[in-house]
């Protein structure tokens, strides 16, 4: 994969315009005209991750259930009192064209988040509520601030915590986070430098799950690296085991994302990290800044943004190329359009 300053460059561009996609959407309107029960936020990869953020970060404060399905069948729990979102930045996306296909004929309210394509079509034909991301065309991945800005607007809408005033409020606090990411010497590139050939494993606390599986396929696909998520203290009932007695451990590098609201859980994660180290692993802890735990979300995510691009322009690859994901997806449609297939 040769490397070329262009794409790192574009790359940088477009992690750097988060913020401002984040402002625009969560000013949109959705559309939405009554109050649900349950939002079914359907997607795959980068398109699906907003929801699971937003759903971390109101776990605790919400009356309403937001769930994210990455699959191809609709729950059985969904009824009239459930609002399905389809996420797709291409719209093309096939396991959640079928999932909008599925909740439509279901006779569920459903609606679109979309940049256009098949997904875009079909809401536009059925008459359901759509949001367009506008814009530039960028990576499907960089569109997170428009997934999180809109699911925002959805979800508030829907019955849920309306999040869009403060999510508003403190975009000049995500500014001088992005600021200083770029900055020389700051932590992202640190850890980008640090990792020296090891096969990075983040975990987060359990309301920072999403942003460490943001931070493991932002690796995987910026960085074209291996690299897993998991979450604490699930941990120390299993993997700790690896950590400790694997002769093989220092081929890893495991990065923490803590986030110091849950009290038991920082004893709970003190009390790993004792053991890690006794046992002589020095594991990257990061500790998440802001004064909400939505903040401190998307403070973690926005960092292993970062550190993605600068693992890329280290290793000297281009962080845009994603043909493995297109080969994929090329051998699926293959797939669908052999006899006694369905898609």
């Amino acid at each position: 994969m040769k490397f070329n300053l262009e794409s790192v460059l574009q790359m940088e561009k477009e992690i750097d315009g988060f913020v401002d996609d984040l402002e625009t959407a969560v000013s949109m309107d959705s559309g939405i005209g009554r109050h649900y029960d349950r939002v079914l936020i359907c997607g795959m990869g980068a398109s699906a991750i907003g929801g699971e953020i937003l759903a971390n970060s109101m776990y605790y404060s919400s009356k309403i259930s937001v769930e994210t399905a990455k699959t191809m069948a609709l729950p059985s729990w969904i009824d009239g009192d459930t609002l399905v979102v389809a996420c797709s930045y291409s719209g093309n996306t096939f396991e959640t064209v079928s999932m909008y296909e599925m909740a439509a004929a279901a006779g569920l309210d459903t609606m679109a988040v979309t940049a256009g394509g098949r997904l875009g079509e079909l809401a536009e034909a059925d008459g359901s509520l759509l949001m367009r991301i506008e814009g530039r065309p960028i990576q499907p991945r960089s569109a997170l601030g428009w997934f999180i800005g809109m699911l925002t607007v959805i979800i508030g809408d829907a019955g849920g915590p309306d999040q869009r005033e403060y999510i508003k409020s403190i975009l000049p606090n995500l500014r001088g986070y992005r600021e200083g990411f770029g900055e020389e010497g700051s932590l992202p590139r640190r850890i980008a430098d640090g990792l020296d050939g090891r096969t990075p494993i983040i975990y987060g606390v359990p309301n920072m799950a999403a942003a460490a599986m943001r931070w493991k396929t932002q690796i995987n696909e910026n960085s074209k690296l291996l690299a897993f998520s998991g979450i604490m203290p699930e941990f120390n009932h299993n993997e700790i085991i690896g950590w400790c007695k694997d002769p093989g451990q220092s081929r890893f590098l495991p990065i923490i994302i803590n986030e110091r609201s849950d009290t038991e859980i920082t004893k709970t994660l003190n009390a790993t990290l004792k053991s890690l180290v006794d046992n002589g692993v020095d594991p990257i802890v990061i500790d998440t800044v802001g004064d909400t735990l939505l903040e401190r979300t998307i403070y973690a995510l926005m960092m292993g943004d970062y550190t993605s691009l600068y693992l890329a322009a280290g290793l000297g690859i281009n962080p845009l190329n994603v043909d493995p994901i297109v080969d994929v997806k090329r051998h699926l449609m293959d797939e669908c359009r052999q006899p006694g297939r369905q898609g």
